[in-house]
């Protein structure tokens, strides 16, 4: 807040006035990009999937899905590319980004379940589901802020690595739980 109210060439009391705590200034100045991302991701998913709605009962042919990933990693680091502010922050330890990852565990969770036959509340398929997507996040956290590529090649590295996570899916998920 002090580092915000010194750009901003007001007092951190100033501040206060007009926001009651950092959550509530990053939800501010995040939500155009949390609703850019969610236009996004309805758009891809032909109005199936909303980060405002239960979207763990969405069930997507694996072919379907393979593409939707390769769309959604080009179109992420498209918004990434033009609001890196507001992206940052909202991959910061914020409560949007704990909706986020428990937004699309209960995806993942879903997604599992209907391919597998286990239920989206069985203890196993949670856990899993949680693993998947806090790795997910913190490693497009690594990517996005860390990675040293140019722009260019950013998109293709997005790609690999939400790739690398349907390969993960596509595997025998029944074997390794029941083992």
């Amino acid at each position: 807040m002090r580092h915000i109210a010194l750009n901003s060439q007001m007092t951190v009391g100033n501040l206060y006035r007009y926001f009651k705590n950092k959550d509530e200034l990053a939800n501010t100045i995040v939500s155009p990009t949390y609703a850019a991302i969610d236009i996004m991701i309805k758009d891809l998913t032909k109005g199936r999937v909303s980060f405002f709605s239960d979207s763990s009962d969405v069930d997507f042919d694996p072919e379907e899905f393979k593409e939707l990933l390769s769309q959604l990693s080009d179109r992420l680091t498209d918004i990434y590319l033009s609001h890196k502010a507001e992206v940052n922050i909202l991959m910061m330890g914020s409560r949007l980004n704990k909706e986020l990852t428990e937004w699309f565990m209960h995806i993942v969770a879903g997604l599992i379940s209907k391919h597998y036959g286990f239920s989206k509340d069985d203890p196993r398929i949670i856990i899993l589901s949680k693993c998947y997507a806090k790795a997910i996040f913190e490693g497009m956290k690594i990517i996005l802020r860390e990675s040293e590529v140019p722009e260019s090649s950013l998109k293709n590295m997005v790609k690999l690595y939400l790739s690398s996570y349907y390969l993960i899916l596509q595997q025998d998920i029944t074997s390794l739980i029941q083992a």
